[in-house]
């Protein structure tokens, strides 16, 4: 089997510039492309049985968030500056952002704006260096995100430079003893996350002491598993049918036969698959949400294979879609956060025969260790 691919292996988030108010594309995307693959330019005109919404288990999540903090934990405030051996550091504000800004923007400046029906947890401090060496600005700062008590969310470090008009990679940026640099910590969560009105904590890890922020006192309850049918173990599953399991929610979105798989919202730029001479792909898109607790790999949610004409078997690979759909990565590089949906694609290669005979296509795919099928033709 042969894949064709463009494929962006990089695990940070690129920065985009922005100049006079119009949204322009970093071009450091194209550098840490597979060099193997294939570039296209395109244009274009609980438990299974639980009930997830009785009162008594949302009571039970929601102000839980104490059990992840040590007795001693400092819970500190916007605006209050704290001294520690390593640092000194004040936290400047703390929000919720659909697009995370430097505060004085140049005429060029880097922004981050997270994907569809997600949102940032932007927390921004002034540090300080107490050290009497540079230290690395991405070692300063780590964190976890609680959400309801329950679910857990990890971050990533930006820092702002040119007085405070532009926003640079941590990783690249040290801090001389005695000064002081704006670091921001981001969470991407789900949109939930902040219209719920659940309890949002921080855990954060600044200087190697732990602090708690209490970003919403909220009690609210989450709807987890709205439409879903938590009593299917098993059986035949059609495209749109929403099924619920221990970990996890989850539909066909859905089933195409095609000599190239290409990604529903394609980009300038984006990632294919193109079979070999005389093959084809039967490729099956589910919408998985992660119902549990932490992040999970894409390239263990979903195993699948298929058979043809009732005996003839065919294993396949999994890869999600990013950027909004519009293009693809690698599941086994990717993980699936607590509460939110991702696009997760399986696919076979197989002979053109299987999809010009007409004869029966069945993909049987085991999800949170219950199997189910769908029958393709």
């Amino acid at each position: 089997m042969k894949k064709f691919i463009a494929l962006l292996l990089s695990l940070v988030i690129c920065l985009t510039f922005v100049a006079c108010g119009e949204t322009k594309s970093s071009d450091k995307d194209s550098d840490k492309k597979d060099k193997d693959s294939t570039k296209e330019k395109v244009t274009y005109v609980a438990d299974a049985d639980e009930d997830r919404n009785d009162d008594s288990y949302n009571d039970n999540i929601v102000n839980a968030a104490d059990k992840f903090f040590d007795t001693k934990t400092s819970e500190i405030a916007s605006g209050e500056t704290v001294t520690n051996d390593k640092c000194e550091f004040t936290v400047d504000y703390v929000e919720f952002s659909k697009d995370v800004m430097p505060p004085n923007p140049d005429s060029w400046y880097s922004h981050y704006v997270p994907g569809n029906d997600k949102v940032y947890v932007d927390f921004c401090i002034a540090y300080k260096n107490l050290e009497t060496s540079n230290v690395s600005a991405d070692d300063t700062i780590s964190g976890t995100l609680i959400f309801n008590g329950k679910y857990e969310y990890t971050g990533f470090s930006i820092v702002e430079e040119n007085n405070r008009s532009d926003l640079t990679y941590s990783s690249i940026t040290s801090i001389a003893p005695l000064t002081t640099l704006y670091i921001h910590y981001l969470f991407e969560v789900p949109d939930e996350v902040q219209s719920s009105g659940g309890n949002v904590t921080l855990k954060m890890t600044i200087g190697d002491v732990d602090y708690k922020y209490v970003v919403c006192k909220g009690s609210g309850k989450v709807n987890v598993n709205s439409n879903a049918q938590t009593n299917k173990k098993s059986g035949a599953v059609s495209v749109d049918e929403i099924v619920g399991t221990k970990n996890s929610e989850f539909n066909i979105d859905y089933v195409n036969i095609t000599n190239d798989v290409k990604p529903i919202n394609p980009d300038d730029w984006y990632s294919h698959y193109e079979a070999d001479s005389g093959n084809t792909y039967v490729d099956i898109c589910f919408a998985y949400k992660n119902m549990s607790e932490k992040s999970v790999a894409a390239d263990d949610v979903i195993s699948a294979k298929l058979k043809y004409d009732g005996k003839y078997e065919y294993t396949g690979f999994s890869m999600i879609e990013e950027k909004d759909r519009s293009d693809f990565t690698y599941s086994s590089i990717t993980s699936i956060k607590p509460l939110t949906t991702e696009y997760v694609h399986y696919l076979f290669e197989v002979p053109q025969e299987v999809a010009d005979s007409g004869k029966s296509v069945v993909i049987t795919f085991t999800i949170d260790g219950n199997t189910y099928t769908y029958r393709v033709q």
